[in-house]
């Protein structure tokens, strides 16, 4: 007879709860080698150059998210070739992105080099090296994390993480020596742009290694297919972003300064418990395209992340909880004690958005897109119903917390229904 232990013990002998908990651990390393970055930085260069430093790093964001898209495709078809033991396809998917990504990184320096003094211009940054050594951090964020994307679809999570931890730990390092050595901002993007080198040095020979001594062969794409995967994949990237940051930018744009600034501070508590489960989709996304495409129900996968999302989500919402004040003014300091009653709201908000999360990244691995409609109508309705609602912080949250949360049961449609038959890589039907 089964004991109410026998669920429990099955969870952490699974390889979700090893891959899980390296991803964390190494997640939570990379988030702290970030903060010791920027808080050690700050404090030597001046508000001035911190704002130079602080603009960059937010373009940045944004001009990696054709990256970010392309590993997540990257990711799944990692994922089937590894289901289906097809090792000659996934040797030759890797000497090609090794390829196309150098193509890539070295077309988006020279761009953006001979781009810097109009890119300069419009950041109102005197500072030309700055914004060439940022140039040169895009162009190796196009070819570290597709390549890195390989290892996330195998499964091979202690790559994965050496990976990102090299990159952050070189970053910190020598990005605050050189800061430290009187190199002044361009200290902190050499630092950078070294930890990424670095980083992705460490992914080719890794994959070299793997992958290197494998037949080449034909890399055989059902181009229909690719193109369906890439273009909701895409889109689900744009709405995440947008259900994630867009409430930020129309308070922004409506709120006064003090208003905005607190629900900065808000939104900055919020995202700790976002990121806090942010390592849980990067586990789910490889693991269900495996079960499904092998013919298993990938339903147990869904499932066990849902259980580190309540867990890990619940522990943190307590403390928002009975320590609001602790929290924000932690984070932010003693003058955004006002936002302290909205604290817990704002961090239920974001729970909500880190389930919408995992089972945007589980139906894409199960190859199954009917949450883009339903996705887009809450994203849209946030902004729109935040432009109407905003008289107040509580007014806003409560139409963020609404749309998150009709956007989760929405997205949740036929989360568990089976699929019809085994996923076949040659399939291009959404609704597999």
């Amino acid at each position: 007879m089964r004991s109410w232990q026998d669920g429990p013990r099955r969870f952490f002998a699974s390889g979700f709860f090893r891959h899980g908990l390296l991803v964390f651990v190494s997640a939570t390393a990379v988030n702290a080698l970030g903060y010791v970055f920027h808080f050690a930085i700050s404090r030597r260069i001046g508000v001035e150059q911190y704002g130079v430093l602080s603009a960059l790093n937010a373009a940045l964001s944004i001009g990696l998210v054709l990256s970010g898209i392309v590993s997540t495709v990257v990711v799944k078809y990692a994922a089937e070739f590894r289901a289906t033991g097809d090792e000659a396809h996934l040797s030759a998917l890797t000497r090609r992105l090794m390829r196309y990504g150098a193509g890539a990184a070295v077309l988006v320096i020279v761009a953006g080099l001979a781009a810097t003094r109009p890119i300069a211009a419009f950041l109102q940054i005197h500072n030309l090296l700055a914004v060439a050594l940022w140039v040169t951090i895009i162009g190796l964020g196009m070819w570290t994390p597709v390549l890195r994307a390989v290892f996330q679809g195998v499964e091979d999570f202690g790559v994965y993480a050496i990976s990102i931890v090299v990159e952050s730990f070189g970053k910190a390092l020598l990005g605050i020596a050189l800061v430290y050595a009187g190199f002044g901002v361009d200290g902190a993007f050499a630092g950078w742009a070294l930890g990424s080198a670095i980083a992705l040095a460490y992914t080719v020979w890794a994959a070299l290694r793997r992958f290197g001594g494998a037949a080449d062969a034909k890399l055989f794409i059902d181009f229909r297919r690719l193109a369906l995967t890439m273009a909701n994949v895409s889109i689900a990237t744009v709405l995440l972003t947008s259900l994630g940051y867009s409430d930020v930018v129309v308070v922004k744009h409506f709120a006064d300064p003090t208003t905005a600034g607190l629900y900065g501070a808000l939104s900055l508590a919020g995202k700790i418990l976002l990121f806090l489960v942010g390592f849980v989709p990067t586990i789910v996304l490889p693991k269900a395209s495996r079960v499904a495409l092998s013919g298993q129900s990938p339903v147990g996968v869904f499932l066990q992340a849902l259980a580190v999302i309540v867990v890990l989500s619940g522990t943190g919402l307590t403390v928002y909880y009975f320590f609001p004040l602790l929290v924000v003014t932690t984070l932010a300091g003693s003058s955004f004690a006002p936002a302290a009653p909205y604290v817990f709201s704002y961090g239920l908000a974001m729970v909500l958005l880190a389930g919408i999360n995992v089972i945007v990244m589980y139906k894409i691995g199960i190859h199954r897109f009917d949450f883009v409609v339903p996705l887009t109508l809450c994203a849209v309705g946030e902004v729109v119903g935040i432009s109407i609602h905003h008289a107040s912080l509580g007014d806003v949250i409560g139409v963020l917390i609404a749309g998150n949360a009709i956007a989760l049961v929405a997205s949740s449609y036929r989360v568990t229904s089976p699929l019809s038959a085994p996923l076949a890589m040659g399939r291009s039907d959404a609704a597999a």
